[in-house]
């Protein structure tokens, strides 16, 4: 009426007249328990039951109630619930019903047409929206899936039964797609046996395996996504244990017996290396080739089971010559787009975690090397064969160029390598192999000593990174690094690129167990002079060294002197002072300390006071002098 009057205001009539939240509303006096109440009563007595004992809403009845929302300000979604609360029981009776019924078997066409007519009755009779239909039909699928899979030997279903299902699919309005994820739940270990008996013993499915996989497939109602990723976990879970036997393999045959502890965090005998050595192999690889075998079939594994993959990656240009039409035409040439393809690996050896990048360039490396230096019929299926093992291991195409590029230095670097892995210093039978080397990759004198001495620093500076980067440095592996270099000649700042903060911790490490033990003392100064040197520190740097150290120690050595007295434990206190002025000895007394006189003079009497039988009166005096000095007594 008031729009008809021209009251423009009120074109929202329910918005601008009903709204629940302003008080001055006419609804707006009611609560929210209220108004939901007032709608329940209302549709409840909408609910009509006919002679057959249906339960019905009249479109009278649902015209009043959709006025009645407005009214109350109930929203629409709110009224759909409602609707849903009350006759969802209805629906979900009808739908087991005919759900049971089809997985009883001997399903037809009637059967079928007759149990939609009843499903469809219930949704139309009340006015039930799709999505409602769609949130109870979708778990009694599924379980009737999940039932035929647990009921099922090997938990493939057979042929009756997947036509059980596809008629469920019908019933229940559901497209195969909506049902890959419970099917892939239910199926796809069935799936992944399937495909781990068809690898066999080879590890290579035979063609006449394929076709019946896909026939498995589609009968397990799956995707070709779903199938294509379960296909590639088992591919994966059987290509694990052969990279990791290469990657085994190739640590052992280049890593010494201690290298390889270290790395792997276990002790290994020397039988556990084939021949008895710690580590062999020419130029670092597989002892007797063995390796090179194994990584071909992990080659043709891969290969054979298809998992490398073809993707355009661009276009090119190409002039193409047709010929002529008749006799004494001439020949055109047009120009046509070709695509580019490049080849993609969905597994790779790194991407699954079962060998890490350093150990996986290693191993590229390595085979690269042999493609080079193998003089036997397979050196050129080595040769087709790198780009499909760098790959399948997980390498970019710029970083097997990269090592590619290098190969003759790579070839006398891996030498040089694996022979100062087991010994400090070259034999003369490994000068000779340098020296045929040489000649074969043609490198020149000069050049072979340059990569040597470079090689040989290469080497240093990586265990030099191992031992202080990896926090496993301790005084003796210092002490045992410092003399291996000092053995070979090499600077180890200008040489070793070992920075100063890193040669004077080197220093302060290795010198710290001997002046706590009392093993280095101001009458041993050649043994610090010796290190010091080795090092390439000067003087005054290792005096530094020395002087910080000592302070250090004594500002903790006082709080153990003072927290002792305290307690009343004088004869720890008393060892402590006698450490104390084993440190003050190498500073004259200063030791920097700031004491309360109180606890000078006291510490002071308490160590005058202990036995000193058997002690030279002037150590006496003189150890008495330092600590007077240490605390800050006057003499």
């Amino acid at each position: 009426v008031l729009k008809e009057a021209g009251w423009s205001e009120f074109e929202d009539f329910e918005e601008a007249c009903f709204d629940p939240s302003d008080n001055a509303s006419a609804c707006g006096f009611l609560t929210n328990q209220d108004r939901h109440n007032m709608y329940q009563i209302f549709f409840v007595r909408s609910v009509k039951t006919d002679e057959d004992g249906t339960k019905t809403i009249s479109e009278e009845s649902y015209g009043l109630m959709k006025e009645l929302r407005g009214m109350l300000g109930v929203s629409e979604e709110e009224g759909v619930g409602q609707i849903r609360n009350f006759f969802g029981p209805e629906l979900q009776i009808v739908l087991t019903d005919a759900t049971e019924e089809i997985l009883r078997g001997n399903t037809t066409d009637a059967l079928l047409t007759n149990l939609k007519e009843n499903v469809d009755k219930v949704i139309n009779d009340y006015k039930l929206d799709e999505e409602m239909v769609r949130s109870y039909a979708g778990p009694l699928y599924n379980r009737a899936v999940e039932e035929i899979g647990s009921s099922t030997p090997g938990g493939i279903p057979s042929k009756e039964e997947v036509e059980t299902l596809s008629f469920l699919r019908t019933l229940l309005n559901i497209s195969e797609e909506e049902t890959y994820d419970v099917h892939l739940t239910t199926f796809g270990t069935a799936y992944k046996k399937a495909i781990k008996e068809a690898l066999g013993t080879t590890g290579v499915i035979r063609e006449e395996y394929r076709e019946p996989l896909d026939d498995l497939r589609a009968r397990l109602g799956m995707s070709d996504e779903a199938a294509k990723e379960i296909y590639m976990e088992a591919i994966g879970e059987r290509m694990k244990p052969m990279v990791e036997f290469i990657s085994n393999e190739m640590e052992r045959l280049v890593l010494t017996k201690d290298q390889l502890a270290q790395k792997r965090g276990t002790d290994f005998g020397e039988d556990y290396f084939k021949d008895g050595s710690k580590a062999s192999g020419k130029l670092g690889l597989g002892t007797d080739g063995n390796i090179m075998s194994d990584i071909m079939n992990l080659i043709d594994f891969y290969v054979e089971n298809g998992i490398v993959q073809k993707e355009v990656v661009g276009t090119k240009k190409i002039e193409k010559k047709i010929p002529a039409d008749e006799e004494g035409g001439e020949e055109k040439t047009i120009t046509e787009e070709e695509p580019i393809y490049e080849s993609t690996y969905p597994i790779t050896a790194t991407g699954m975690g079962c060998i890490d990048t350093p150990v996986a360039e290693l191993c590229y490396r390595q085979f690269v090397v042999s493609s080079f230096t193998d003089q036997s019929p397979n050196a050129a299926r080595y040769e087709a064969s790198k780009a499909t093992f760098g790959g399948i291991l997980g390498l970019t195409a710029e970083k097997m160029e990269e090592i590619g590029s290098n190969i003759g230095g790579m070839v006398y670097d891996n030498y040089i390598t694996q022979a100062m892995s087991t010994k400090s210093a070259l034999d003369q039978q490994d000068m000779m192999f340098l020296a045929n080397m040489q000649g074969k990759l043609g490198i020149s004198a000069e050049k072979g000593e340059e990569m040597l001495l470079d090689t040989q620093k290469k080497i240093i500076s990586e265990e030099a990174s191992a031992l202080f980067d990896s926090g496993a440095a301790t005084p003796e592996k210092v002490k045992e690094f410092r003399e291996k270099c000092n053995s070979m000649g090499m600077d180890l700042e200008t040489d070793v690129g070992l920075t100063k903060s890193r040669l004077v911790n080197m220093f302060s490490m290795e010198i710290t167990p001997g002046i706590d033990s009392g093993e280095i003392t101001m009458d041993s100064a050649d043994i610090l002079a010796e290190i010091q040197e080795s090092l390439g520190l000067t003087e005054e740097e290792g005096e530094e060294v020395v002087a910080g150290l000592i302070t250090e120690r004594a500002n903790g050595i006082l709080a153990d002197i003072v927290g002792c007295m305290l307690r009343g434990m004088d004869a720890v206190a008393v060892e402590s002072m006698e450490k104390l002025v084993q440190y003050a000895a190498f500073v004259d007394g200063d030791l920097g300390l700031t004491v309360e006189e109180s606890n000078a003079n006291k510490a002071f009497n308490l160590f005058e006071s202990k036995d000193w039988t058997g002690v030279d009166t002037e150590v006496v005096e003189k150890q008495k002098s330092l600590l007077k000095t240490a605390f800050g007594m006057s003499a």
